[in-house]
């Protein structure tokens, strides 16, 4: 399997070590583990390759409406092939004492065991039923204070809160007991490694960061730090990391930290503080080519394959991405596959209402379970049993006013509840409408 001759990873590696010998012996999948240095940024493993490119070329194409276009639909996954369950929740507004109204559009959400943490400026936190308990910190340039919530790392087994914010990490307890405060200069993504370190993700922005990767100590103090690839010349509008910069590329499954950036097509797992190759994304004909950094505006090259964000659990691996139009790739470790979301909503008119009233085009697993909201992979539960993405409330109810219920879903009744819940819907008394899918094992 030539990895090497079908992707830029080895460009990346090899100016990265300029090594190209050791790279030559990880061009086979049976290629073994080269011996690492002391100061050594990777670890040469084997990673798991994932033919993407393949299954693209040979399923989807450049066709931008998979349900309307494709010939053969069995290979396009429903929300009954990937859900047991499927539950809503409406977050309010109000728990008597204060009032919190969520503006930003496509607020970050992490759910653990008995919470739902919503991060719009500052970070809210929900039972499971949706009430209301308390916003963590507060605005204000004081200790546990915060001007903007850019990130949360959410910590069940410590029971701690790191807020990402302007110059600093602020760390809560569950009850929003303010910790402690450690400098950072890096407004990203942060995972805990343990009580006292954390690792946070570096975007390029403004095209000059040097470091992708950095773990801080206690004190904010950079202890360890991986550079970045200068691959490309960073000319106005070349992008070297991320369309947005708040599109996960840390996450946590079990113990294991893993990480990855746009245009790369390796998502590394960071082992005694060592990077080593996870997956690898073959992408073939698709795979990124230097002169698409280079465009002066964001034209349609930019969309070839990037897979931009990724969800990990015992089952799945999700893999959201831009390819002319958004997808999700699943691969499914229990049969060794890759296969692809059944855009929802593919009819006319129902396609042109719903963009029209959410502002972007949605896509994700056509709900065949209840006939109801498409399921969106915006987050996956800390625990990796559930997917979460949530609607404004008030949007839920306007595009069910006017497109109504799919027919025929796989249960009926469920249905019938989620129009009940749709019917109690109150713009004034809730904020989010949150849909929660219990994946399979």
């Amino acid at each position: 399997m030539e990895i090497g001759s079908k992707s830029n990873w080895l460009c990346v590696v090899a100016l990265v070590l300029i090594l190209p010998a050791i790279l030559l012996s990880c061009g086979s999948k049976n290629a073994t583990d080269a011996a690492q240095t002391k100061d050594s940024t990777f670890v040469f493993s084997t990673p798991k390759v994932l033919k993407v490119g393949e299954y693209v070329e040979n399923n989807i194409g450049k066709r931008a409406d998979l349900t309307t276009k494709m010939k053969d639909t069995t290979d396009l996954l429903r929300l009954s092939d990937i859900a047991d369950e499927v539950e809503y929740v409406l977050l309010k507004t109000s728990n008597g004492k204060q009032e919190v109204f969520i503006g930003c559009p496509g607020p970050r959400m992490f759910m653990s065991k008995d919470y739902i943490f919503v991060v719009c400026s500052t970070v809210i936190q929900y039972d499971h039923q949706g009430n209301l308990i308390r916003t963590i910190g507060r605005q204000g340039s004081g200790p546990g204070e915060y001007s903007d919530a850019y990130n949360l790392y959410v910590d069940e087994s410590q029971k701690r809160l790191y807020i990402v914010c302007s110059g600093k990490v602020n760390e809560y307890t569950f009850e929003g007991e303010f910790i402690r405060s450690r400098k950072c200069a890096y407004p990203s993504q942060l995972v805990a490694l343990d009580s006292n370190r954390v690792a946070l993700d570096n975007p390029n922005t403004w095209l000059d960061v040097n470091e992708r990767l950095v773990i801080l100590d206690k004190e904010g103090k950079v202890e360890k730090s991986f550079p970045r690839p200068k691959l490309y010349k960073h000319e106005d509008f070349a992008v070297t990391n991320s369309f947005d910069d708040n599109m996960p590329r840390l996450y946590k499954y079990h113990d294991l930290v893993c990480f990855s950036e746009a245009f790369n097509d390796t998502i590394f797992e960071l082992v005694n503080d060592e990077l080593r190759m996870r997956y690898f994304l073959d992408w073939g004909p698709y795979t990124m080519k230097q002169e698409y950094f280079l465009v002066d505006e964001f034209g349609p090259e930019l969309y070839n394959s990037i897979a931009a964000q990724f969800f990990e659990n015992d089952r799945f691996l999700f893999m959201k991405t831009y390819y002319f139009n958004m997808f999700t790739l699943v691969y499914d470790k229990k049969d060794d596959r890759i296969r692809v979301a059944l855009t929802a909503y593919a009819k006319e008119p129902d396609k042109k209402l719903f963009k029209k009233i959410f502002r972007k085009t949605q896509t994700g697993f056509y709900n065949d379970y209840d006939g109801g909201m498409v399921q969106n992979v915006e987050e996956i539960s800390l625990d990796g049993q559930y997917v979460l993405c949530a609607y404004d409330a008030a949007d839920i109810k306007d595009f069910f006013e006017e497109v109504g219920f799919k027919e025929n879903p796989l249960y009926p009744e469920k249905q019938e509840k989620l129009k009940a819940l749709v019917e109690s819907i109150d713009e004034n008394k809730h904020n989010l409408f949150v849909m929660i899918s219990k994946l399979k094992k």
